[in-house]
């Protein structure tokens, strides 16, 4: 016998434990499209538990997924997790399944049976191309009506964890996920919930250029940017930017799985915090504080509505230099005037350009501001 049969055979017990917690459950079930509006709008399926990615479905996509039932075509299991058992009494406010793979699918179908939106790119019949559902002729409304979506239904004795794990190995290989849409699955806790909550606000969303009216539509929300970069604020403060070392995207997902075992008191001043110095910018710093611009024969031109790397300098050098109470005196609203003249610096100009990530370009943009305030 080999030392390898040995030590399998050693580890039997263990492996055959493991093996009967790990197993999961399932249960084939078939939902027609409008049980499924039906149960989407009543809470009663989750769309968006804390790990999955939002909705990022361009319409034309969403439309050849409605093309797809209308013409039979087989589309892929949804996979939901069956959370609570169904002769259980809960509120309404509860979910009894969550989604763990085909969130996309499922708010392609409800959005689109809500009449919330037009189909476009069709390649079949793009004669539909630009009606609703509502638009719909009867005899098409009538197969959409006879079609069901098969699901996989998992054990709710399964835990957070096994649910996670299952959601990450269907996502492998499929559209890549974004920076921080694997920090939300993967780093989850108090405060991934915190910045996610800090992302909606109105304040924020209009200095870094969202729609207020249309945030749904932003690719920052889609690609949960827009959370990004209320993480990079907190990543950066209070000194941090200076042990970056290489590696931003470490850095950052270093950064929250720290974060994430603060107490629920640092956790409500960081928010605080974030808020103020949101407030503070708004205030004195016009419509788009994180403008870049490029100093072209005595004039400032814009290049862009938004830069992350502008965002950075000024969001953290207003933090380092000026305490939540400070930014409330008076004396100190005029502390932003004019920084627009830092662009005319070669080594500000060329931080917050190219590579922005890189450690030194970080430092050196945020001491450029930090110098500027503080003069």
């Amino acid at each position: 016998m080999s030392n390898l049969q040995k030590s399998l055979k050693s580890q039997l017990d263990l492996i055959q434990q493991k093996a009967r917690e790990r197993t999961v459950k399932t249960q084939n079930v078939e939902y027609d499209l409008f049980s499924l509006q039906r149960l989407i709008s009543k809470n009663i399926i989750k769309l968006d538990p804390d790990y999955q990615r939002r909705h990022r479905w361009p319409i034309e996509t969403s439309s050849r997924l409605i093309e797809s039932l209308i013409l039979n075509i087989p589309i892929p299991v949804v996979f939901i997790s069956q959370d609570i058992d169904v002769d259980e009494e809960i509120g309404e406010a509860v979910s009894r399944y969550t989604v763990i793979d085909g969130q996309q699918r499922l708010t392609a179908i409800y959005n689109f049976l809500n009449n919330d939106y037009a189909l476009a790119g069709l390649e079949a019949l793009p004669e539909l191309d630009g009606m609703r559902y509502n638009d719909l002729p009867p005899f098409l409304l009538r197969r959409l009506e006879e079609r069901t979506v098969k699901c996989l239904r998992i054990d709710s004795t399964v835990d957070e964890q096994v649910k996670f794990d299952i959601f990450e190995r269907l996502n492998t290989g499929s559209i890549k996920l974004e920076a921080q849409e694997l920090r939300n699955a993967t780093a989850r806790g108090p405060f991934n919930i915190l910045i996610k909550d800090l992302a909606k606000n109105k304040k924020f969303r209009q200095l870094i250029q969202i729609n207020e009216h249309q945030p749904g539509e932003s690719s920052k929300v889609k690609k949960m940017e827009d959370v990004e970069l209320v993480l990079r604020f907190f990543a950066l403060i209070d000194k941090r930017y200076l042990t970056l070392k290489k590696g931003f995207k470490d850095f950052l997902t270093d950064s929250l799985n720290e974060f994430n075992l603060l107490s629920p008191e640092q956790i409500n001043e960081s928010s605080q915090k974030f808020i103020t110095t949101i407030n503070y910018i708004a205030e004195i710093a016009g419509p788009m504080p994180f403008a870049k611009y490029r100093l072209e024969n005595g004039d400032y031109k814009k290049m862009s509505s938004f830069n992350a790397a502008v965002y950075d300098a000024v969001m953290v050098g207003a933090a380092e230099c000026l305490s939540p109470a400070a930014m409330a005196l008076p004396a100190n609203k005029t502390k932003l005037e004019n920084y627009i003249q830092l662009f005319g610096e070669p080594d500000f100009f060329a931080a917050v350009s190219g590579s922005v990530n890189d450690a030194a370009k970080v430092s050196t943009r945020i001491n450029t501001m930090i110098g500027f305030i503080d003069k």
